[in-house]
């Protein structure tokens, strides 16, 4: 049921062939398995051998052949319908159970502290960044922890809201890297201009989207567009002052800063980057920029998430180091310390704990070898932790 077989009954011109085609599929929801040797015009949706590098008919710049093999195996992993919106929500949610579970495994904590009131400790270990110290990693993975059930609940239903316009409107690739590279944008923001305090939660990302929505109906100049654009900014206006007023009343902490560093950066990416027609982009560049942004935000969110982990692990590890220390179980104490050390280099704790257990065990080579690793890789902060029992060995 192709455009040229529409086309040989001599009953209807190529466009209107193109439109009844799009009609009869939405219609009747018919699945038409490709050729794969054929491909669609990104431009005007015709049927092309799949290594014509321009449509004949609209003089639109084609992707490679293994472009399109890429788009296919994507688009057959990922959900049909707002994929970046349902894996985000998924991912966010799925963590928040991860999350959960750890607090409700450990001892001093049940499930009073998971809904309302989770435990700092172990927020921050999962990933949530404190304002005053700017480490790379914490700035993403911050966007996907949240504080208790409200927290998580809230922001849920404004992605999913937000979200699927975003998609509709800039692509679900450039959706996904606007969330990542935004929120963390605003993360950023907050941690050079808030006072200290531990900071987490999709809100900032999501700012960023009701911005770049806002935008976007308003680009589009429509009735019910600017319905939306007057809804998004509704929305935006309600969360700023409902943050204000909460916070300055001390009810809750609200990371305005976050909030509307997200918003602007947001409605200046909605001005910049490029909407799509209702069949996608239509140029090639655009595409391959969407797409090598969301791989980038994709790359950098597995690392960080990588780096999460290490430091979570040394975390756990630091635990067990001084509770047996305290303990005076010094050998068993080396043990841990050691790998806490080698799990998170990036804190002078690790330094701090690694150099006192070695001294304990009498190993003076190894704490002088660690004092000078240490001072090393922390040469740009004084004091440091460490200096009092470095001096002492002569390091």
């Amino acid at each position: 049921m192709g455009i040229h077989f529409l086309d040989a009954l001599g009953i209807v011109g190529y466009q209107d062939a193109l439109k009844f085609r799009v009609y009869f599929l939405s219609v009747a929801g018919v699945l038409v398995e490709e050729n794969r040797n054929s491909k669609y015009c990104q431009g005007c949706q015709a049927v092309l051998p799949i290594d014509t590098r321009e449509c004949p008919y609209c003089h639109c710049h084609q992707l490679t052949r293994g472009e399109v093999m890429i788009d296919r195996l994507i688009h057959a992993v990922l959900p049909r319908r707002s994929p970046t919106t349902t894996c985000l929500l998924f991912g966010i949610v799925v963590y928040f159970i991860i999350i959960s579970i750890d607090i409700l495994t450990h001892p001093s904590y049940g499930l009073r502290e998971v809904l309302l009131s989770p435990p700092g400790e172990l927020i921050y270990r999962w990933g949530a960044h404190m304002r005053g110290e700017i480490v790379w990693w914490r700035l993403i993975t911050a966007n996907f922890v949240h504080f208790g059930i409200l927290h998580i609940l809230f922001n849920g239903y404004a992605l999913r809201y937000v979200g699927p316009y975003v998609e509709r409107s800039f692509g679900s690739a450039l959706t996904f890297a606007a969330f990542m590279f935004l929120g963390t944008g605003s993360m950023l923001c907050s941690n050079i201009w808030g006072g200290v305090s531990l900071v987490a939660g999709a809100s900032g990302g999501l700012m960023a989207l009701i911005g770049m929505a806002a935008v976007a109906a308003h680009r589009e100049k429509t009735q019910l567009s600017l319905q939306v654009r007057d809804s998004m900014l509704k929305w935006a206006g309600f969360t700023i002052v409902f943050g204000l007023i909460v916070s300055f009343s001390g009810t809750m902490g609200i990371d305005n800063i976050a909030h509307v560093s997200g918003f602007i950066l947001g409605g200046i990416a909605g001005f910049l980057l490029p909407s799509q027609s209702t069949t996608g982009h239509t140029k090639c560049w655009v595409i391959r920029v969407a797409r090598s942004s969301a791989l980038v935000s994709f790359i950098c969110g597995i690392v960080a998430f990588c780096y999460m982990g290490s430091a979570s692990a040394s975390a756990k590890y630091q635990t067990e180091c001084i509770a047996n220390i305290k303990l005076k179980a010094f050998q068993k104490a080396r043990n841990y310390c050691e790998l806490a050390y080698k799990n998170d280099k990036s804190q002078t704790i690790s330094y701090h704990n690694f150099i006192f257990i070695s001294l304990i065990n009498n190993d003076i080579p190894k704490a002088s070898a660690l004092c000078e690793e240490g001072r090393d890789r922390f040469s740009g902060q004084s004091p440091l932790s460490f200096d009092e029992m470095c001096r002492s060995i002569g390091k």
